[in-house]
């Protein structure tokens, strides 16, 4: 690998870190927040820190970089959306397990929309991937039967497919900061457009306020510029491989905090994700 995709690698999986980490602070924001308002309130303020960074370049983009970036907003907020009214009616494992079937439909959308070849290995890790996931969700999939909430979430996966293969299309012909600045704004606008629609009252509390700023800051703002970036430069089986690595991180996280009991079922899932994530860095270009 040459020494831009290492960074880019690093930083990847920094992103994912970050994401897991937050995943059980999220949670008991919806103590406070619904999660249609949480979206809004962490895209807007995650556009505000935006904006002193990408103000100038705006004045310099034209129209099709507008509507990359209004296109790619659109995919982003469906999948969000989605997964969170999904998240309400079906079980917190099962969701992120069936959001995670987004890694093997990025190969499929990739060779369709983008029309290039995909290497086996490139399959092959995607799969074993997504099998890790399912073990190492095993403890919390207790339910079978299929909920409203499954295939909204299922649909949810999709568009998270579609958005990082649309994203990967035009990230190397426009500067990823503006890029990245009009998809977040589109799920702000978006979600305070949907929050109008949601009688979940607001509580405040320095809680959901510190996680407000935290998740629009690394997992909104710093995570969306940084996988924009790696897709201009990266495979996008590889990226999306690599950022299913989240659920890790979380149940890391869950395990210390939370001294959450793990078993070997969920410790072979992980093993197997790290070992995908690193056959597809290592072999895919």
């Amino acid at each position: 690998m040459e020494r831009k995709e290492i960074i880019y690698l690093a930083l990847l999986i920094f992103v994912t870190f970050i994401w897991g980490v937050t995943f059980p602070m999220i949670k008991d924001v919806f103590v406070y927040l619904s999660p249609v308002s949480f979206l809004a309130i962490r895209f807007v303020v995650a556009s505000l820190i935006f904006l002193p960074f990408v103000y100038r370049k705006l004045k310099e983009s034209n129209r099709d970089t507008i509507r990359y970036g209004v296109i790619a907003g659109v995919f982003l907020f469906i999948a969000y959306y989605l997964q969170t009214v999904g998240l309400m009616y079906t079980e917190p494992a099962l969701s992120g397990t069936i959001t995670g079937i987004y890694v093997v439909f990025v190969p499929l959308i990739s060779y369709l929309y983008l029309r290039k070849p995909v290497m086996r290995i490139e399959i092959y890790s995607s799969v074993f991937a997504f099998i890790g996931l399912v073990l190492m969700s095993y403890s919390g999939l207790h339910n079978l039967a299929i909920e409203a909430g499954d295939i909204l979430t299922f649909i949810a996966a999709i568009f998270y497919a579609m958005q990082l293969v649309y994203v990967s299309k035009y990230a190397s012909d426009v500067d990823p900061l503006t890029f990245s600045f009009l998809q977040i704004v589109v799920v702000a606008v978006l979600s305070l457009a949907f929050m109008r629609t949601d009688m979940y009252p607001l509580v405040f509390s320095y809680y959901a306020l510190f996680v407000v700023v935290f998740t629009a800051i690394f997992a909104t703002f710093l995570a969306t510029y940084v996988y924009v970036s790696a897709l201009s430069k990266m495979n996008v089986t590889k990226v999306g491989v690599i950022l299913i690595g989240e659920p890790i991180f979380a149940d890391i996280t869950s395990i210390f905090l939370f001294n959450e009991p793990v078993g070997p079922v969920e410790v072979l899932g992980i093993c197997i994700m790290i070992a995908s994530i690193g056959v597809i860095s290592y072999f895919s270009d």
